[in-house]
């Protein structure tokens, strides 16, 4: 303990003054001859409320300054203004004017004041100042101060700002600092002019493909560049009224709109809805965080508003990481995904060596000025090239599909000629007949032979739909020239179109049903391979089934089919049908339309002409599957047995 008395606390207040005094009575020594230098290390700073933030106020002798602790002027949480001093003495033969530069271009505002022939002079910079305004008509606050030889002056500068303050801070001769300005804004140039050309690129992809990541990398691609319009200070050059506040809230904004983007371009880009369900899931709650987070604006102070996305944009860069990482183990393409992996760790680690040197971790250097652009240029890169590989594959698969599109429309003339040319009697027998294929091929087909007192039906389902099962029906169908020669014999011809298509089925089997009819004679001839009855429905209601034996044509087994002939009934309906009429379903119960209620359908058409069952009887099933589309084709046939008067 000391008394009051005592006189050492006087020796040390004395010496704290000496301390101080000392700080400012070595200013820092400055020679034209060397071409840069960092100087954050070297100021004092001061933290000062608004109302209390003039100069006159900063000048007053009971100011305490601190020392800068960082080699960086850094201060993200501070939210009243900022004053920074230092002194400069210049050792040099002649007056030089040398360019102090601060790295920041998303500070509001600069003001540095420097004493010049006892007159305070003021210049101003930074994102809110108008460039007419700035001491230099560039991007980078960067304010001239000519000095005399041996001319000592102390520099205080104002930062007052929105956003959290980070500053390199450098010394630059005359002929270094032009240099250092021209290689920059080429650089920044270069950058946005090849980001320019990638954001024509993309939107050409997006309008041209119509696929969703295309447009999602468009807008990603937008805001990208619109971030870095804001970290390189080019963003400075758009100038709307003579106020800049707007800038303050698109900065941020353009922050989370990346980060929506960027997961939305992740989870397209890499398809991971099937692989990775829970994942794509987690990822659209992030997504949906971050749209939620832009009207958080209206709640939160802006500078708070600012640093929970400068914050919290590490998520979905670490979030794409992972996914691609998942990805890679998973996915058959892999040169897309290490693109895709290459491309994200880039501004990851643009993002981090920014951050560390943000937080004076590591040593400033100027690729630390670089690191987010550059880190944002190579993930565009490598993003594109990633893009590029999906175009060749869309490209690919759009060849593919034209050549599909070729193969189906020939397939299409083919089944057009399967089905028999639009006719409604045959020898003054009413005919109707109607096909529902379940794709855009089928494999059912119907024939119609008429001859002088003769008719013959063929009505036949090749197993499966689509382009095979329509070639065979096709080949089938050719196969039918040995019936037309002998109609009155189905069974014979039967086989004969058998062996015929042996070597053709490829593992297909097909049932047929062969009708004759000779109204002369009076007689009916039926030969059946493997298909359902045939319905005979008389005017009163009542149904009969007519078949024969028979199997299935393969290329495995013999049908060994037999031939039946019948007394031809003087009036009545023949139905012919394949399975999928009664094999229909309903598409919420699953249930099938089934033979009962066919057959019942039938009975109550029993006085309908026959393209009117044809009609009821695809209607009714359309509206009991609830679609136009069935599981398989739907085919049928009929015949009236009364021969109508002319």
């Amino acid at each position: 303990m000391f008394s009051c008395n005592s006189p050492f606390p006087l020796l040390l207040l004395g010496f704290s003054l000496f301390i101080h005094s000392s700080l400012e009575a070595f200013p820092l020594s400055i020679e034209e001859s060397k071409n840069y230098r960092d100087i954050g290390k070297y100021f004092e700073y001061v933290i000062v409320p608004e109302r209390e933030s003039s100069l006159d106020r900063i000048l007053r002798e009971d100011t305490i300054w601190r020392p800068n602790p960082k080699a960086t002027i850094s201060f993200p949480r501070v939210k009243n203004p900022l004053w920074i001093r230092i002194t400069l003495v210049h050792y040099g033969n002649l007056p030089h004017t040398f360019f102090l530069h601060f790295s920041s271009p998303v500070v509001d505002v600069f003001e540095l004041h420097s004493q010049v022939k006892g007159n305070w002079v003021t210049q101003v910079s930074g994102e809110q100042i108008l460039q007419r305004n700035k001491p230099i008509y560039s991007h980078i606050p960067a304010f001239p101060i000519t000095l005399s030889p041996d001319e000592t002056r102390t520099i205080y500068v104002k930062i007052n700002s929105a956003n959290p303050i980070f500053n390199f801070v450098s010394l630059y001769n005359s002929r270094s600092f032009i240099a250092f300005s021209k290689k920059q804004d080429i650089f920044f140039a270069a950058y946005f002019g090849a980001g320019f050309m990638m954001f024509l690129f993309s939107l050409f992809l997006a309008s041209t493909l119509r696929y969703r990541k295309f447009f999602y990398y468009f807008f990603y691609l937008a805001t990208v560049l619109l971030i870095n319009s804001f970290s390189t200070g080019f963003i400075q050059y758009i100038e709307i009224g003579n106020s800049h506040t707007w800038k303050n809230y698109l900065f941020p904004i353009t922050i989370y709109l990346t980060s929506v983007f960027g997961l939305l371009f992740t989870i397209e880009f890499l398809e991971t809805e099937k692989v990775f369900p829970k994942v794509t899931k987690l990822t659209r709650g992030f997504i949906f965080l971050f749209i939620s987070l832009i009207f958080s604006i209206f709640f939160l102070e802006l500078r708070n508003f600012i640093q929970l996305g400068v914050t919290l944009v590490i998520i979905p860069i670490l979030l794409a990481l992972s996914i691609s990482t998942m990805a890679f183990f998973k996915s058959k393409k892999k040169l897309e995904v290490i693109l895709f992996l290459f491309a994200f760790g880039s501004i990851l680690l643009g993002a981090a060596l920014n951050s560390l040197t943000v937080q004076g971790l590591i040593r400033p250097m100027h690729i630390s000025s670089y690191s987010l652009p550059l880190g944002s240029a190579v993930e565009v890169f490598f993003l594109s090239m990633a893009l590029v590989l999906k175009v060749s594959d869309y490209r690919k698969a759009t060849e593919d599909k034209q050549e599909i599109d070729l193969q189906m429309k020939i397939a299409q003339k083919l089944q057009n000629g399967l089905l028999p040319k639009k006719r409604t009697h045959a020898n003054g027998y009413a005919l109707g007949f109607r096909y529902s294929p379940a794709s855009d091929i089928g494999g059912d087909f119907v024939q119609i032979f008429v001859k002088e007192n003769e008719i013959g039906l063929f009505l036949c389902d090749v197993s499966g739909h689509g382009i095979p099962a329509a070639m065979i029906a096709s080949m089938a169908k050719v196969s039918l020239q040995f019936w037309d020669d002998s109609l009155d014999k189905p069974a014979y011809a039967a086989e004969r179109i058998r062996l015929s298509l042996l070597s053709s089925l490829s593992g297909h089997f097909l049932s047929a049903f062969f009708v004759y009819i000779n109204p002369k004679e009076k007689i009916l001839k039926i030969a059946n391979a493997g298909h359902h009855p045939m319905v005979y429905l008389d005017r009163k209601g009542n149904l009969e089934h007519i078949t024969s034996y028979g199997r299935a044509i393969n290329e495995y087994i013999e049908s060994q089919m037999i031939e039946k002939t019948l007394p031809l009934p003087d009036s009545g309906t023949l139905v012919l049908y394949t399975d999928g009429v009664i094999e229909a379903r309903n598409a919420t119960t699953g249930e099938l339309f089934g033979e009962d209620r066919f057959f019942h359908l039938l009975k109550n058409l029993k006085d309908q002409t026959p393209q009117s069952i044809c009609d009821q009887v695809i209607t009714e099933v359309e509206k009991f599957q609830k679609s136009k589309r069935s599981d398989d084709d739907i085919t049928i046939l009929a015949i009236s047995l009364e021969k109508e008067l002319n």
